[in-house]
């Protein structure tokens, strides 16, 4: 079982930033993220850290 798994309940894994091998601590990273750029998530243009880092490790 990952990490991810170990320590979440159901209801945290519902955010648009969860993927399954989260840390607690890179939650608290990515919900403090959403929370500051809630307009962007409420107009569609909100990207999660985790993806905007995984774009950029590829360039």
């Amino acid at each position: 079982m990952t990490e991810g798994n170990d320590w979440a309940r159901e209801t945290l894994k519902e955010v648009p930033f969860w993927r399954d091998d989260m840390s607690p601590e890179e939650y608290e990273k990515e919900r403090e993220y959403w929370l500051t750029h809630y307009d962007d998530y409420r107009n569609g243009d909100y990207i999660p850290l985790w993806k905007q880092e995984r774009v950029h490790s590829r360039l």
